[in-house]
Parts: structure tokens; C-alpha cells; sequence
């Protein structure tokens, strides 16, 4: 049996030298201006040399072509959402030099963690972050070695002050409000929200505009919500189950179309018509609800918008030639759309 090979990373090192991974970067990239006392330099040095610890090769040939490198760290290759905005990112870096290196966290922050120190490790110029829960934590590092970092979909959740953290996203109160809207206008009295119970502000702020929306428009409108913290096609099944066995409603919402995907099977399996019995409103447009066959109802959260200008703003902090007004704002969020399909229509216009 072969054993595996351990090689060592920047966090072994720091582990060892008892210190953090950015001054174990400073030390080991001789960072200048850096006031870091010399038993410290020395004991980074000496846990260094003791694990065998290199610099990736990876990265200095990256370095001696002068070829840069961005990670772009997000929560789910499968959510298509930020499948759409790292197309977006992609295409800005590539068109001007830059080695995108897309990762995976699996909404797991150990593995978040690693990543960053991986991007850390490799010297990465830049990093775009779809963060986890402990993604303020877990960017710490970054902050501190001043390497530039651009938050996408997700705001971080922390007590700290991020206004001078660069973010870029869809606004989510807005997508609940209008959804809610337009479903208490066209007269639904009982209406389903299916909700998730994670931690992403996104999540409780379309709830919030939502509920905001049905309140002041049909006060007597009845909102039944189901919610979990797993966000997956299971788990919407079975909240969208769990709603009708409390009261068959007229109207869905589902604030993740991942948990919708989940609730349509439900209606089919029920034999439940759409919209003829219940009018479906779904955040995300994912490419499976082109096979519905029905009309329904999607929020365009306008997912290029958002990589092409987390692109734009990393490109304008790693390069002074391409600086942008866009640097000047730190928050930049983009107003959200209702898409009617089959037919294909824009609702956007409905006040």
C-alpha cells in the first residue's frame, strides 16, 4: 500500500512557528515595511526548513512570465448562478492576461480556509469570494497582506465594519418585494413562501421583502412559510408538501430555485396545474425550468452584470491602467427583474 505524501503548506508553517499565515507570508516573501521582531523571522525560518517547505513552483513560474493569477472562490459549482457570474469573471480575465483559478468551497469554511491559504501560498494577485458563514474570518489573512479582495452574491456576516470591502451582488429585498408585489396584485389570498434557513443575508432579505410587500398591499393575504436550513431539490419537495397540507395556497414563492425544482415535482405528482391552480415565482432562472412547459415566473438576478463588474473591479485594483469609477464605490448592487416565461415577457415595468 502506498502511503500518501504530505506536503507542506503555508498553514504548517505557521502552525509550527506558532504565528499566523500572513507573517508567515511576509517573512517567507520578504515583504517590506514590515516590523516583525527577528525571533519571529527566525522560528518561520527554522519551521520552514524543518517541514521542507517550498514555494510553489506553480507560482514562480507564473511569476518569471510575469502571468497573473486570480482565485475565484465560490459555495457551489452546481448553483448556476455563480456558474453565470464566473463566466462573466472568467471572460475579463482572460481578455487581459489574468489565470482565473475557479474552486469550490462545497459551502464549507474549513475548506474555504484552505483555499484562500492555497491562493495565499501560490501567491495569487487577487481574490473573488463568494464567502461562507466565517468568510470575514476566514479572509483575515487576505486583509491583512493587503491582497485585493472582491465579495460576490454574498455580503460577509460579521460585527466589523466591511464598508471598505469591495462587493458586488443582487439586491435581495428588492426581489422578494417585487415577487410579493405583483403575486398580492393579482389578488392571491393564500400564498406559499419557501423559504432557506442558511446564513446568507441574501435569504432573510427577500424574505423580509416579501412579507414587507403582501403586508401593505393584501393585509388580509395569507403567507404561509416553510423553511430549512438544507437547500437542496429534497428539501423543497417536502416543504412545498408541508404547505399544502397546512392550506392549499394559489400562489409559490420560492426564494431559491434550487428548492423549487423540488416543489414543481410535488405540483406534478399532484396533478396540480400551473398556473392554472398555482402560480409559481421562483428566484434564479436555472436551465431545467426551460422544460416546464408552463408559465411561470422568474427573478433575473442578472448574474453577468455581476461577474463582468467583480471582474472589472479586481482588474481596476491590480492594474493602475485600467482604473475605473467603479473603484470608487465599494457596495455595488444591481436592481433585479420579473421575467414572465411562455411567453417570454419583461415585468420589470410593473410599479
Amino acid at each position: 500500500m502506498t502511503n500518501k505524501i504530505h506536503y507542506a503548506t503555508i498553514k504548517d508553517v505557521a502552525s509550527l512557528a506558532g504565528t499566523s499565515v500572513a507573517t508567515v507570508s511576509y517573512v517567507l516573501n520578504r515583504t517590506p515595511n514590515k516590523s516583525i521582531q527577528q525571533s519571529t523571522i527566525d522560528r518561520v525560518f527554522a519551521a520552514a526548513k524543518k517541514l521542507n517547505y517550498t514555494k510553489s513552483g506553480i507560482a514562480s513560474g507564473l511569476r518569471g512570465k510575469k502571468q497573473r493569477m486570480v482565485y475565484v472562490i465560490i459555495p457551489q459549482f452546481s448553483n448556476i448562478y455563480y456558474t453565470r457570474v464566473c463566466e462573466s469573471i472568467e471572460n475579463v480575465l482572460y481578455e487581459n492576461d489574468i489565470i482565473p483559478v475557479i474552486c469550490d468551497t462545497h459551502e464549507n469554511p474549513d475548506h474555504e480556509r484552505s483555499l484562500i491559504e492555497s491562493a495565499i501560498s501560490l501567491r495569487a494577485d487577487g481574490v473573488i469570494l463568494g464567502p461562507t458563514f466565517k468568510g470575514w474570518e476566514n479572509t483575515a489573512a487576505l486583509r491583512q497582506l493587503n491582497i485585493p479582495l472582491v465579495s460576490i452574491g454574498r455580503e460577509f456576516i460579521t460585527d466589523e465594519d466591511t464598508s471598505k470591502v469591495f462587493y458586488v451582488g443582487d439586491d435581495s429585498f428588492q426581489a422578494g418585494f417585487m415577487s410579493g408585489r405583483m403575486l398580492a396584485r393579482r389578488g392571491h389570498k393564500t400564498i406559499g413562501l419557501i423559504d432557506w434557513d442558511g446564513y446568507a443575508n441574501s435569504a432573510s432579505e427577500r424574505r423580509h421583502g416579501f412579507i414587507k410587500a403582501t403586508s401593505e398591499i393584501a393585509p388580509d393575504a395569507e403567507v404561509l412559510r416553510e423553511g430549512s436550513m438544507i437547500l437542496d431539490v429534497e428539501t423543497g419537495y417536502r416543504l412545498t408538501k408541508k404547505v399544502f397540507e397546512r392550506r392549499s395556497p394559489t400562489a409559490l414563492f420560492y426564494s431559491y430555485h434550487t428548492h423549487a425544482q423540488g416543489g414543481i415535482a410535488y405540483l406534478h405528482e399532484m396533478d396540480l396545474q400551473i398556473p392554472g391552480d398555482v402560480e409559481v415565482v421562483m428566484v434564479g432562472t436555472p436551465v431545467w425550468a426551460n422544460l416546464l412547459g408552463a408559465p411561470y415566473t422568474t427573478v433575473n438576478q442578472h448574474e453577468e452584470w455581476v461577474g463582468d463588474t467583480a471582474g472589472k473591479i479586481m482588474l481596476s485594483l491590480l492594474d493602475e491602467a485600467h482604473s475605473s469609477m467603479l473603484t470608487s464605490e465599494y457596495h455595488h448592487v444591481c436592481r433585479c427583474d420579473l421575467v414572465a416565461h411562455n411567453p417570454l415577457t419583461d415585468l420589470s415595468s410593473t410599479d
